[in-house]
């Protein structure tokens, strides 16, 4: 069996259950004599210094992006028995819509994918998108969604705000734990994926100066360390994410960094002038070091080593083409990666759908018994699939 933990679709029905007052704002789908998404007409809030990428978005060539025949035709000439369905977002998600309509529009959605789920019970895996602007709209979302037979959920990990043209590792706003709380109780895995809304950290004007943002980390590596660093696992032990498109390449390296900062003395720094939001909550990975609150609140944060938490409560979906795969895989266990194809995009994360399968398979460094984890092995039991 081999279960795809990464695909996108677009319901060409995914906004008509939005009614009412709200009905003449929901987002509408232009689809052209072929059946293809055009385009999407809707007007996303984007504050100045934004980069959003226009509809329809990546993929929206391909048949299988709205037309359920087509899709199920491709995953039968791949191999692939069953497949997560995550929500096309380009040109019409973002945490800035407002929360009222917001909520319409993940219910809608939430919606037509169960639809979808009911026409392919054996095959499909929906996952439940939510309006996290709303927190207490996105708990009763999340809950209703679980009581409908939804696997898993998904968040964007970057949370944009109107005061700033670029967003913040969404974990860092501790206005939405309460969500991660729900999540923990319900036991309910959360996909962190991006959202091409244009809202990027880098956009912060100190990466843009002289193109320093070829250089800045990810916002998807800056959101991954926030959840060790801002105490959240500790909170909520039990939380469980996989991290969609991260890139083996990336992760090894970043979990031995953040292991060695948290074992080193750190020289001494002085912050007794340090002023704005961060200076009353700042956190340290090592506890020997400078910081601006008492040792019993940073003592709270970070018990374990950042690794620990890597081979705990995270998993990431694999690219079969990267070279670094496999020893991502020897360093933190092949229990921690699922396979994905990311159709129908075309990004980078979705280049290889058409020779994902055999490229896993031609893949003489891993044994097996590893690739029948990643091929669904690990699928089955962290999403409780029969």
């Amino acid at each position: 069996m081999i279960i795809d933990c990464d695909s996108h679709f677009m319901p060409k029905d995914a906004f008509d259950s939005i009614d009412g007052d709200l009905a003449g704002l929901a987002p509408r789908l232009e689809i052209d004599a072929k059946g293809l998404l055009k385009d999407i007409h809707f007007t996303l809030p984007n504050p100045p210094g934004t980069t959003p990428l226009p509809p329809p978005g990546s993929g929206s060539r391909y048949p299988g992006n709205m037309d359920l025949a087509a899709r199920m035709e491709y995953y039968h000439q791949q191999g692939i028995d069953r497949h997560f369905i995550l929500p096309q977002f380009t040109g019409w998600w973002s945490y800035l819509i407002e929360p009222r309509l917001a909520r319409a529009m993940a219910h809608s959605y939430n919606l037509a994918f169960l639809r979808v789920m009911r026409e392919s019970p054996d095959q499909i895996v929906p996952v439940a998108l939510v309006a996290l602007q709303d927190v207490e709209g996105a708990m009763a979302e999340l809950e209703w969604a679980v009581a409908s037979g939804f696997s898993a959920v998904v968040i964007d990990h970057t949370y944009p705000v109107w005061e700033h043209p670029y967003g913040t590792p969404t974990v860092t706003h501790r206005e939405v734990w309460p969500f991660f709380g729900t999540c923990e109780a319900l036991d309910v895995p959360i996909f962190i994926h991006a959202v091409q809304h244009g809202h990027r950290i880098v956009n912060l004007l100190n990466f843009q100066i002289d193109g320093l943002d070829i250089f800045s980390p990810r916002d998807a590596q800056m959101n991954m360390v926030a959840l060790i660093t801002s105490g959240l696992l500790d909170r909520y032990p039990r939380l469980k994410f996989i991290h969609a498109e991260m890139g083996a390449k990336a992760i090894k390296g970043l979990a031995q960094r953040l292991d060695a900062a948290s074992r080193r003395a750190r020289p001494q720094a002085d912050y007794e002038d340090d002023e704005g939001p961060s200076a009353g909550s700042r956190r340290v990975l090592n506890p020997r070091g400078p910081q601006l609150v008492p040792p019993e609140v940073a003592s709270e944060k970070n018990q374990r080593l950042p690794s620990e938490y890597f081979r705990t409560n995270f998993w990431w979906t694999i690219e079969t083409e990267e070279p670094e795969l496999v020893d991502a895989i020897e360093f933190f266990g092949a229990d921690r990666f699922l396979f994905a194809t990311d159709y129908p995009h075309d990004d980078p994360g979705g280049m290889m759908k058409f020779k994902d399968v055999e490229l896993l398979a031609a893949n003489t460094r891993l044994s097996e018994a590893d690739k029948q984890l990643l091929r669904s092995e690990n699928a089955l039991r962290l999403f409780k699939l029969a």
